[in-house]
C-alpha cells in the first residue's frame, strides 16, 4: 500500500509539474513584432542595350492598313495601340543566319485582368501548331503592406496590378521545353505577325535576340577584379522575408502560412501569420516572383534561401535565377532544391563546395526566382511520347483481341501485327534507358524511375512470348496509366519560401530548423492554445450592438469555403460594414430549415434542394428585389429556368454545366472518320468502331438517393438533350404534365435506348480513363471532363479536340444541337432577419467582378481541375479558359435548354430511369415502356400538386 501510496503522489506530482511547466511555456509566449520591410515602387522596364530592336515605327500594318501610332502614351513617345482582336505586322531585318529569341514591350492596358494572348506567325506560317496560343503576362504585388487582422488573424493580402511598361521573352509553345521561343531566321528582311486574342496593350518595340551560349560560372569568376569583390566578404546577412514580394508573374502567387516550425517567421503558435510564399501555387513553369534588396557596399555576395520541398518525393524542383533581369552565369539556370521533409537552409553553389560568389554594387538589387523544368522538362517531353506509344500499341492490340480477351483464344499477334515484337523491343530499350537516365538525374530510384523499370521488364516479357500479351493486358494498361500519372505530378515544381540571405563569403548563414527546446515550447504552446482556438472556424468578429450581419451556409467543400471567407473578408465587410457568418454545411439544409435553424443565405445550392424548398414557402422570391432585373441579364436566358415556380424566380445560378463532345483525332484519322455532326453520322461511325473494338461514349449515370433528388435530370442521361432537339420539351406549358405522349417523344426514347439495344454502348465506365487510352475515341460528357484531360493526360495533348454535341438536322439546313444542364445556385431563405442585407450580399456575390476573381482564386488552390465555370457570363468571359475555348463553350452554352423542377418532379426522374431499364434489360418495346411509366409520372406531378395547394 505504501508503496502505491509513494507511486500516486509521484505521479500526481509530475502532472501538476508537467501543467504547471506547460501553463508557464504557453502564457510566457510574447509575439515578436514584425519588421518593418520597405516598400518599393514598381519600375518600367529599361529599353534593350543589345539584339535587333524594331520599333512601333517599323510596324508595317494593322489589320492590313497603315499603323496609326499614338504620339504619346504612359510616358513613351511613338507607340501603338493593340486592341483585341487586332493583328499587327512587323517589319524587322536580320544581319545574319540564326536562332532568335523573340520579346516583346509592351504596356498591359485595363480590362478583365488576364493574360494578353495572342497568335504569332513568321514570314506568314504559324511558328508553332495551329492552335498555339502565346501569352504576354500581366505582373501583380500585395496591395498593401500592412495586413489586417480578424480575430487575431492575418487576412492575405489583395493582389493588384502594377501599371508599368514590361519586357517579356515570348516562351516556348511546348511547356515542357520551358525555356524561350526560337525563331531560325535567315539573313535578311521577315515579317513577324501577331493576332491579338484576349486584352489590350499598348507596343512599343519588339527585340529579336541571337540564341548564344552563357558562360559559366568559372568564367565569371575569372570576370570580377579580385580586389572588387574582396570588400563585402565580412558583410552581415540580409534577410528578406519571402512573403513580402516586390512583384509576381500572376495574381495566384499569393503569401502563404506555415505554423510548422517556430523559426518561420512572423511567428504565432495558434494564430495565422501570413510568413511563407510559394508551395502548391509556384509550381508551374513560367511562372517567377521577385525582391528587391539593398547591400552596403560593392562586393561578392553569396545568396541563399530557406526552403521547402516535401512535395516531389526522390525528386528535386527546379527554380532559374535572375539578378537585375540577367542570368549571371549557366549555373544559374537550373538551381535544383531537393525533397525534403522539413525546412532546409541552400546557398547557392553548395553542392560544389564553395558557394557562388555573385558581385554586386551598392545599392538597391533584384533577384527573381522562375520555375523551370530544366533538364527534367525535355525528359518528361521524350517519356510523355513513349507514354503515347504504349498507348498507341495497347490500342492496335485490343482492335483484334478486345478489351477482355478471352484468356483460351490465341490470337497470333505476332502474325496478326508483323511489326509487333520489333516495335515491343525498341520500346523496352527505351524504357530501360529512360529509367537509367532518371535515376543518374534525381540521384536516386523513384516512382518515376520503378514505372519505367516496371514497364521495360513486361514488355521484355512480351516480346520473348507475345501469347502472354492478352492475359496481362490488364496489367500492362495499368502500368503504363501508372507512368503517364507519374508524369503529370513530374511536370509541377513546387516550392515554398520562408526568407532569402544575402550575405558576405565569410559569414555563415542562420540554421534551417529550430532546437528541440524552442520545438517542444511549440509544440506545447501549440497543443495549450488547440483548447482555445477552433482552427476549423469560418467566422467573424463579433458585431457590434445594432450592427448589421448576414448568415451564409456553403453547401460545397472547405477550400471553397475557405476562398468565399477570404473574399468577404477582403471585400464585402469592409465595403458594407455588414458582417457575415460563413459555416460549412453539406447535406442538411432542408432538415435545418425545417427545423427552424436555416441560414439567411446558401450558395451552391443543388437545384433540387432549392426548389424543394421554394415549393414550401421557405425561400424569398427574388424576383421582386431591386436590380433584379440587370442582374439576370448578365446570364444566359435558359439559366432561371430551373429556379422558377409559380411565377416567381427564387435562385441566382452559380454555375450551368453543360454537355460537350471531345473526340480523338488521330484515331478518328486512322480509321478514315470525320467528327459526328448529327446522331445519325454517330450512328454511321459506330459500326467502324465497334469492327475495331473500339466504343463511344455517352452520357449515363446510374441513380442513387442524392441524384434522384437533387440535381435534377438534366445531364443525368441523354433524353433530356434528345427531346430538346426535336423541339419539345419534358413539360407542357402549363406545367402540370409531361409530354412524354407524344410521337416525337417516343422517337427520341426509342432512339436514346437504341444506343445502347442495338449498338451495346457501354452504360458503365470511365470516360477519362477509356478517352485517355483511346478505347472510346469519341465521348459525350459535360464539360468538366475537358480541365481533367488538360491535366490529367498530357500524352495525348494536341490528339484530341472539344466540339459541340452531335444534333438533328432541320428543315432550314441548320443543325439543332440543344444540350440539358445542371447546376447549383444561390438562395435567400424567408427567415432571413435582415433581407435588405441578404440582397446586398447576393448582389455583391453573383457580380462578374467577385465571381471571376473567386474562380481565379479557387483553381489557384484546387489546380485546374478543380476550375470553376460561372454561370454569369461577364464572369464566364474573365476566366481561364483560352479564347478558343471561351468560344467553343460559348457556342454551345447558347444552345442549352433548362428542364423546369416541379412538385414531383424527382418521380419523373426514377420513372425515366426504368422506363429505360425496361427496354434495355428486359426487351421491352420502347413506346409501352414510356407509356406506362409517364402514366406514373403524371399521376405523382398531379398528387404533389394537390398536396402543395398548386391545385384543388
Amino acid at each position: 500500500m505504501k508503496k502505491k501510496a509513494i507511486w500516486l503522489w509521484t505521479s500526481a506530482l509530475l502532472f501538476v509539474l508537467i501543467v504547471a511547466t506547460s501553463a508557464a511555456v504557453a502564457l510566457t509566449f510574447s509575439e515578436a513584432p514584425n519588421a518593418e520591410a520597405k516598400r518599393y515602387e514598381a519600375e518600367n522596364a529599361s529599353a534593350p542595350l543589345a539584339g535587333i530592336v524594331s520599333p512601333a515605327a517599323q510596324i508595317a500594318a494593322v489589320d492590313g492598313a497603315e499603323p496609326q501610332l499614338l504620339a504619346e502614351a504612359q510616358g513613351r513617345q511613338r507607340v501603338l495601340r493593340w486592341d483585341e482582336g487586332q493583328t499587327v505586322e512587323w517589319k524587322v531585318v536580320v544581319s545574319e543566319d540564326a536562332s532568335y529569341s523573340l520579346s516583346v514591350g509592351y504596356y498591359p492596358l485595363d480590362g478583365t485582368g488576364q493574360d494578353i494572348e495572342f497568335r504569332l506567325f513568321a514570314d506568314g506560317s504559324p511558328v508553332a501548331e495551329k492552335d498555339t496560343i502565346f501569352r504576354l503576362n500581366r505582373i501583380w504585388r500585395d496591395a498593401q503592406a500592412d495586413l489586417a487582422r480578424i480575430n487575431g488573424n492575418e487576412l492575405r493580402s489583395r493582389q493588384e496590378e502594377a501599371r508599368v511598361w514590361l519586357e517579356s521573352r515570348i516562351g516556348s509553345a511546348d511547356a515542357l521545353v520551358g525555356s524561350s521561343l526560337q525563331l531560325k531566321l535567315a539573313k535578311g528582311e521577315h515579317r513577324i505577325r501577331l493576332e491579338n486574342l484576349r486584352e489590350s496593350a499598348l507596343l512599343d518595340y519588339l527585340l529579336l535576340t541571337k540564341q548564344e551560349a552563357g558562360r559559366t560560372y568559372a568564367e565569371y569568376r575569372a570576370t570580377l577584379d579580385p580586389q572588387a569583390t574582396a570588400g563585402a566578404a565580412d558583410s552581415e546577412a540580409i534577410v528578406i522575408e519571402a512573403e513580402r514580394a516586390y512583384l509576381k508573374s500572376e495574381s495566384g502567387l499569393y503569401p502563404t502560412v506555415d505554423r510548422s516550425s517556430p523559426i518561420t517567421t512572423p511567428y504565432h503558435p495558434t494564430k495565422i501569420r501570413i510568413n511563407t510564399i510559394g508551395a502548391s501555387n509556384w509550381n508551374v513553369s513560367g511562372q517567377w516572383i521577385s525582391w528587391k534588396f539593398e547591400v552596403p557596399e560593392d562586393g561578392a555576395y553569396k545568396i541563399g534561401m530557406r526552403y521547402r520541398q516535401n512535395k516531389l518525393k526522390g525528386a528535386f524542383s527546379a527554380r532559374k535565377m535572375y539578378i537585375d533581369g540577367q542570368v549571371p552565369f549557366q549555373e544559374l539556370d537550373e538551381v535544383r532544391f531537393d525533397n525534403a521533409s522539413g525546412w532546409k537552409v541552400k546557398e547557392l553553389g553548395e553542392e560544389t563546395g564553395e558557394p557562388y560568389a555573385v558581385y554586386l554594387t551598392k545599392g538597391t538589387h533584384e533577384l527573381k526566382m522562375e520555375v523551370t523544368l530544366g533538364a527534367m522538362g525535355p525528359f518528361l517531353q521524350e517519356v510523355q511520347e513513349t507514354v503515347y506509344q504504349l498507348n498507341e500499341r495497347y490500342r492496335k492490340i485490343i482492335m483484334i483481341t478486345g478489351v477482355k480477351p478471352d484468356s483460351y483464344r490465341d490470337y497470333e499477334l505476332d502474325k496478326s501485327m508483323p511489326d509487333l515484337v520489333a516495335s515491343l523491343k525498341t520500346l523496352r530499350d527505351r524504357l530501360k534507358d529512360e529509367s537509367d537516365r532518371l535515376v543518374a538525374m534525381t540521384g536516386r530510384q523513384n516512382e518515376g524511375s520503378r514505372a519505367l523499370s516496371r514497364l521495360s521488364g513486361q514488355l521484355d516479357g512480351f516480346a520473348a512470348d507475345p501469347d502472354s500479351i492478352p492475359k496481362q493486358l490488364g496489367n500492362y494498361i495499368n502500368n503504363v496509366t501508372a507512368l503517364a500519372d507519374w508524369i503529370i505530378d513530374a511536370r509541377y515544381q513546387p516550392l515554398e519560401l520562408d526568407k532569402l540571405y544575402v550575405a558576405g563569403a565569410s559569414v555563415k548563414l542562420p540554421a534551417d530548423d529550430a532546437s528541440l527546446v524552442a520545438k517542444a515550447a511549440h509544440e506545447i504552446r501549440a497543443f495549450v492554445g488547440s483548447f482555445f482556438e477552433d482552427y476549423d472556424s469560418l467566422g467573424t468578429e463579433s458585431t457590434e450592438a445594432g450592427g448589421r450581419s448576414v448568415e451564409v451556409w456553403i453547401g460545397s467543400g472547405r477550400d471553397q469555403a475557405y476562398v468565399v471567407k477570404r473574399l468577404i473578408d477582403e471585400q464585402f465587410t469592409p465595403s458594407t460594414g455588414i458582417n457575415v457568418e460563413v459555416n460549412l454545411v453539406r447535406n442538411a439544409l432542408v432538415v435545418a430549415v425545417m427545423a427552424g435553424k436555416g441560414p439567411d443565405i446558401n450558395l451552391f445550392t443543388r437545384r433540387g434542394e432549392a426548389m424543394d424548398l421554394a415549393i414550401r414557402g421557405a425561400l424569398s422570391p427574388l424576383d421582386t428585389r431591386e436590380s433584379f432585373d440587370g442582374l439576370k441579364g448578365q446570364y444566359m436566358p435558359s439559366a432561371f429556368e430551373p429556379y422558377e415556380y409559380d411565377g416567381h424566380t427564387y435562385a441566382v445560378p452559380d454555375e450551368q454545366e453543360f454537355f460537350m463532345m471531345y473526340y480523338r483525332e488521330d484515331i478518328l484519322d486512322d480509321l478514315g472518320l470525320k467528327p459526328p455532326q448529327t446522331w445519325d453520322d454517330l450512328m454511321d461511325i459506330a459500326p467502324v468502331l465497334q469492327n475495331s473494338n473500339l466504343q463511344i461514349g455517352l452520357p449515363y449515370e446510374n441513380l442513387d438517393a442524392s441524384q434522384l433528388k437533387d440535381r435534377g435530370i438534366g445531364t443525368l442521361n441523354l433524353f433530356p438533350t434528345l427531346l430538346m432537339q426535336r423541339g419539345i420539351s419534358l413539360y407542357n406549358d402549363a406545367r402540370d404534365a409531361t409530354r412524354l405522349d407524344e410521337p416525337t417523344a417516343a422517337d427520341a426514347f426509342a432512339a436514346w435506348t437504341n444506343f445502347y439495344k442495338l449498338y451495346d454502348y457501354p452504360l458503365y465506365k470511365s470516360d477519362y480513363y477509356r478517352f485517355r487510352t483511346g478505347q472510346m475515341p469519341i465521348v459525350i460528357a459535360t464539360y468538366r471532363l475537358y480541365s481533367l484531360l488538360s491535366v490529367a493526360a498530357p500524352e495525348i495533348a494536341g490528339s484530341w479536340r472539344m466540339a459541340q454535341i452531335p444534333g438533328v438536322p432541320q428543315p432550314d439546313g441548320t443543325i439543332n444541337r440543344a444540350s440539358a444542364a445542371t447546376g447549383t445556385s444561390a438562395i435567400m431563405l424567408n427567415s432571413a432577419k435582415d433581407k435588405d442585407a441578404a440582397w446586398q450580399f447576393m448582389q455583391w456575390w453573383n457580380s462578374p467582378e467577385v465571381q471571376s476573381q473567386y474562380a481565379q482564386e479557387l483553381e489557384n488552390e484546387t489546380g485546374e481541375i478543380g476550375r470553376k465555370t460561372p454561370a454569369n457570363v461577364e464572369a464566364f468571359k474573365r476566366s481561364r479558359w483560352s479564347v478558343d475555348e471561351q468560344r467553343m463553350l460559348l457556342e454551345q452554352w447558347k444552345e442549352v435548354q433548362e428542364v423546369p423542377e416541379l412538385p414531383g418532379s424527382y418521380y419523373t426522374t426514377r420513372s425515366l430511369d426504368n422506363a429505360f431499364r425496361g427496354v434495355v434489360f428486359q426487351w421491352r418495346s420502347p413506346r409501352e415502356s414510356l407509356n406506362k411509366w409517364n402514366k406514373q409520372i403524371n399521376e405523382e406531378i398531379k398528387r404533389k400538386r394537390y398536396e402543395f395547394g398548386v391545385e384543388p
